[in-house]
């Protein structure tokens, strides 16, 4: 029965390790990303990506986002990309096109 108790735990810390490895607290997820950038345009996209890279040493999300005004031709649209901060989820840069 004592045996028990200690493998127990190193198994939890087994586990939290492995948690922490994959999504260190703070961090935030993609949905998250995509939502602030969201906030940064007046239209709805019909495309969204999101990726997770390095800027300058950062990790961020480089989320693209794609959608056309109101009455703005088919064949035509607008594009921003917006790069948040993966840690703190602070807007590191936006552009638009």
């Amino acid at each position: 029965m004592a045996l028990r108790r200690p493998a127990a735990a190193v198994l939890l810390l087994a586990a939290a390790i492995g948690c922490a490895s994959v999504a260190p607290r703070g961090d935030i997820g993609r949905d998250r990303a995509i939502a602030i950038a969201r906030t940064r345009v007046s239209w709805t996209p019909f495309d969204v990506a999101a990726v997770q890279t390095t800027s300058n040493g950062r990790q961020i999300w480089r989320v693209t986002l794609k959608g056309r005004l109101p009455g703005q031709p088919p064949l035509l649209f607008e594009t921003a990309v917006v790069e948040i901060d993966a840690r703190t989820g602070d807007v590191v840069s936006a552009s638009k096109s």
